[in-house]
Parts: structure tokens; C-alpha cells; sequence
């Protein structure tokens, strides 16, 4: 749950040729709490072949689909795409894609060629850190979980703040995680915050595990 909620969008890619892509990741552990992202400017020729990729998946035809032909993989991930134009949001998705012998559908292997697209241009396009405009925030009980070694206990960081009284983002059983969003200057209170830190409720009434990251350009504040 903690990786579901805690990290977004691989890529966007807006009208306007912005392009946010994952950051510099490290292998130590634990991590940062906040995932690096970066981001860089597509030029005429990189958006017309995107373009050309979204329209060999007929991806503006699609409402939403999903593709789950391959049963022989287990815990395999589900990778998603969403595109917006005049006529609102269309989506796709396919479960273990690359895993099968040959993809099956032609919309399926334009969506691994339009990945390896995005993929290649993360490597090549001069990017630089994103500046959000938007963090998300999202708290749940902490339920134990972390090493001890790693595990470090610090003060509820947002003054003023009840996770209590955020909005509900997911349920797992009788267990809730609360979202809220704020301005990008909310970053500061994480600087050093790694993905095994806890916080105490503001409450004084158990402790609390914390999911940062920054929003994409046209995300909403709290919507999975």
C-alpha cells in the first residue's frame, strides 16, 4: 500500500511538450521519503512522435480498456496509461506488459513502443529537478512493518494539521489512509525524512506513517 499511494505517475507528458520523468535513485536503503523527479522541455520533433505513438494505440478511441491476457504471471504490475483531449480522459491498461511472447493487440504494442519512447527520451532530454506546484500528502496508522534497525520516530511535522480530519483516499479493511494537498513549500518539513521515519499523532494517540510525493501537471489534489 505504501508503494501504491506513495509514488505517481512514471511520466507526463503535457500538450505544451513538459515532460516530468523520474529522478535520480539511489541504492541505499532506506531512502528519501519525497521521490526525485525531474523534468525537461520536448522539442517539435519529440511530440510529433508521440503523437504518432498515440495514434498507432487509437488510444483517442478508447474510453477504458483493459488488456489482462496474460494469466501465467503472478504479482506481475498493471501499467496504465491516461490521455486527455476535447473529449475527456481515456485510459488503458495491461497487466505483465512485456511478458508475453507477442503482444495481443496492436493497441497494446504501440502502449510498450510509446514506453520505451518515454524511456528513451529520459535518458537523452536536458532535464533538470521539478518544481511542483502541488504536494500530496497521505497518512495512514502505522501498522509496524519496518526493520527496527531502520525504523526512526520523529514528531508530527505539520503544525495545525489532523490527518484525522483529511479526506479519506483508501480503505483497506478498517484502516484508512487521509490525504490532503498543499503548496510546494510543504517539501521543507521532509528534507530529511526517509521512507522507514514515523511520526507521532499530533494527537498524542499512536503513530503514523506519512506518504509525500509531488503532483504532476494537471493531477488532482487527491485522487488515485
Amino acid at each position: 500500500m505504501g508503494w501504491s499511494l506513495g509514488n505517481g505517475p512514471t511520466f507526463t507528458v503535457t500538450y505544451g511538450g513538459r515532460f516530468a520523468y523520474p529522478g535520480v535513485t539511489t541504492l541505499e536503503y532506506p531512502g528519501r521519503l519525497v521521490p526525485s523527479y525531474f523534468e525537461g522541455q520536448l522539442n517539435d520533433d519529440q511530440m510529433t512522435r508521440i503523437r504518432e505513438l498515440l495514434d498507432e494505440m487509437g488510444i483517442a478511441e478508447i474510453d477504458d480498456e483493459h488488456d489482462d491476457s496474460v494469466d501465467n504471471v503472478a504479482d506481475a504490475s498493471t501499467d496504465v496509461i491516461q490521455y486527455w483531449n476535447q473529449d475527456g480522459v481515456h485510459r488503458y491498461s495491461v497487466y505483465a506488459l512485456g511478458m508475453a511472447d507477442s503482444p495481443s493487440s496492436d493497441t497494446t504494442a504501440g502502449f510498450a513502443d510509446l514506453i520505451e519512447y518515454l524511456h528513451e527520451l529520459s535518458g537523452t532530454v536536458d532535464g533538470s529537478g521539478y518544481q511542483p506546484d502541488r504536494v500530496r500528502v497521505v497518512a495512514g496508522t502505522y501498522q509496524g512493518g519496518f526493520e527496527p534497525d531502520f525504523e526512526v520516530v520523529e514528531d508530527w511535522p505539520l503544525d495545525g494539521e489532523n490527518p484525522d480530519d483529511w479526506e479519506v483516499f483508501a480503505s483497506i479493511g478498517e484502516d484508512e489512509w487521509t490525504c490532503k494537498a498543499f503548496d510546494s513549500s510543504i517539501l521543507d518539513a521532509f528534507t530529511d525524512a526517509r521512507q522507514t521515519t514515523i511520526y507521532t499523532h499530533p494527537d498524542g494517540d499512536g503513530q503514523v506513517q506519512l506518504l509525500v510525493r509531488p503532483l504532476h501537471p494537471g493531477e488532482a489534489d487527491c485522487s488515485n
